[in-house]
C-alpha cells in the first residue's frame, strides 16, 4: 500500500501543470503577503503618511494607548471624558444640526492636529459604536450620548444584535423566533467585560484568509487528473485489470489525495499566518473578538475567531477535493472536471444576490463570499430548520463535511465499477 501511495503522489505532482500551480500559488501567496505588509498604510499625529513596518508600528501604538479590560465604569467614564474634551470647545447641540462635513471642519477648527488624531483614535469610535448612525462624524454621536447611556454600555453593546435582527439585513431576510433567540443566547453567553488593545495580526489572519481559495485552485488542478487521465490516456485498461487495480489502488489514491490537500493547505495557510504574525506581532490573541467588530455576537477571543476562519477554509478546501476527484471519476474529460471548480470557486462570488435572503445565504457559503469577518462573525447569517438554527460557520462544516462524506465514495465506486472500452 504504501508503494502504491508513493506512486501515486509521485505521479500525481510530476505533471508539469500541477508543478506550475503548485509552486505558483506559494509563490504568489509569498509575493501577496509582502504586498500586504508593504501597502500597509496609515497617518501620524502631524498628517504625515506612514507606510510599512512604521504603519503597522503607529497602528500598535494607538491601539495599546487604550488597552485593557472596558468595565462598565471604564466606558462611562471614557465616554463622559471625551464629552467633556470635545465639547469644551465646539457646541454640543450645533453638532447635531451640522452635516458630517461641517463637523469634520469643525474639529480641525478647534483642535489641534495633534488632538484631532487622538479624538479620532479607533478606540472611541468602539466606544461609541452602539450608539453611532451611519455617516456621522463622532462628535455628532458623543452629542446624542447621555449619562445614563453611557452606564449602560453593555446593555447597548447587546441591542446591536437586536437592532441587527430588527433590521432583517436590510430587509432581506426576516428572522424566525428561532433565530432571533439563537442570537440573543449567543450574544449573551460573551464573556464580559471585554478587552480591548492590540490584535492586528490575528484580525489581517482573517482578512487574508480568503487567499486560500488559490490553494483550492492549485488543488483542483492537482486532482482532476487523478481518474480521468487513466480514461484518456487509456491506462484504465492496465490499471483496473491488475491484482489491485480495483481495490488498493484506488484508495491509495483517496488517500494520497486528501494527505496532499491537507498539508498542501496547511502550507499555504502558514505563509499567511507566518507573514501576519511575524510581521503585524502575535499579541491579543486573548482579547475578546469584539475589539476587532464590536457587534459581533460570538464568545470567542481574536486568535481563536483566526482559526476558526483558517478552519472553515480548510473544511471547503476538503470539500472541494472530493468533488473533484468524484467529477474526475465519473468523467474523462479534465477540463471540464476544472472547469466545474472555477465556476464553483469563483464565479459564485459574482452572482448577486438581488435582495434575496434565500440567495444571499446560499451564496454565502462559498468560499469567496465567507471568506471575510463580517460574514463570518458579525453578519448573523443563520439557516433555520424548524426550531433547530445553524449559523453559517455551522452550516459550512456540515455542507463540506456531507460533501465529502458523499463524494468520496462516489469517487471510489465509479473508479472500481468503470467499465474499459
Amino acid at each position: 500500500m504504501l508503494s502504491l501511495m508513493r506512486y501515486e503522489l509521485k505521479k500525481m505532482l510530476a505533471r508539469r501543470v500541477a508543478l506550475v500551480a503548485n509552486v505558483g500559488v506559494l509563490v504568489f501567496l509569498v509575493g501577496i503577503m509582502v504586498l500586504n505588509v508593504v501597502q500597509t498604510k496609515t497617518t501620524d499625529a502631524s498628517g504625515a503618511i506612514l507606510s510599512g513596518t512604521v504603519a503597522i508600528a503607529q497602528n500598535r501604538e494607538e491601539a495599546l494607548e487604550h488597552a485593557g479590560t472596558i468595565t462598565a465604569e471604564r466606558a462611562a467614564a471614557d465616554i463622559a471624558a471625551y464629552q467633556e474634551r470635545v465639547f469644551a470647545h465646539i457646541d454640543r447641540d450645533a453638532v447635531l444640526e451640522m452635516t458630517s462635513s461641517a463637523v469634520y471642519d469643525l474639529m480641525f477648527q478647534n483642535f489641534s492636529d495633534e488632538e484631532v488624531y487622538e479624538l479620532y483614535n479607533p478606540y472611541w469610535s468602539n466606544l461609541l459604536k452602539p450608539w453611532r448612525v451611519a455617516g456621522e462624524e463622532l462628535a455628532q454621536t458623543a452629542a446624542r450620548v447621555t449619562p445614563e447611556m453611557a452606564a449602560d454600555w453593555y446593555g447597548a453593546v447587546a441591542n446591536l444584535t437586536q437592532q441587527e435582527l430588527d433590521d432583517g439585513q436590510a430587509g432581506m431576510w426576516e428572522y424566525s423566533d428561532a433565530e432571533r433567540a439563537y442570537w440573543t443566547e449567543k450574544q449573551a453567553s460573551v464573556e464580559e467585560p471585554f478587552t480591548y488593545g492590540y490584535a492586528d495580526g490575528w484580525a489581517n489572519i482573517i482578512s487574508c484568509s480568503g487567499f486560500l481559495l488559490f490553494a483550492m485552485l492549485a488543488t483542483c488542478v492537482t486532482l482532476a487528473p487523478m481518474f480521468s487521465f487513466e480514461y484518456q490516456s487509456g491506462a484504465d485498461a492496465v490499471v483496473l485489470a491488475t491484482r489491485r487495480g480495483r481495490s488498493q489502488l484506488v484508495v491509495a489514491k483517496m488517500v494520497v489525495a486528501l494527505a496532499y490537500v491537507t498539508v498542501y493547505v496547511a502550507i499555504c495557510a502558514g505563509i499567511i499566518a507566518g507573514f501576519s504574525l511575524v510581521f503585524y506581532g502575535a499579541d491579543g490573541f486573548d482579547l475578546s473578538v469584539q475589539a476587532l467588530g464590536l457587534s459581533s455576537p460570538y464568545p470567542l477571543t481574536a486568535g481563536q475567531a483566526a482559526l476558526v476562519s483558517l478552519a472553515v477554509m480548510y473544511a471547503a478546501g476538503l470539500g472541494f477535493a472530493c468533488l473533484t476527484l468524484a467529477l474526475s471519476a465519473r468523467t474523462r474529460s479534465t477540463l471540464a472536471v476544472f472547469l466545474t471548480d472555477v465556476v464553483l470557486l469563483l464565479l459564485t462570488g459574482l452572482v448577486p444576490s438581488a435582495g434575496v435572503g434565500v440567495l444571499e445565504r446560499v451564496l454565502a457559503l462559498f468560499p469567496l463570499n465567507f471568506s471575510n469577518f463580517n460574514m463570518l462573525f458579525s453578519a448573523l447569517e443563520s439557516y433555520p430548520i424548524g426550531s433547530f438554527v445553524l449559523d453559517l460557520i455551522g452550516m459550512l462544516v456540515a455542507v463540506y463535511a456531507v460533501l465529502a462524506i458523499i463524494a468520496m465514495p462516489v469517487a471510489v465506486l465509479s473508479f472500481r465499477r468503470h467499465q474499459v472500452a
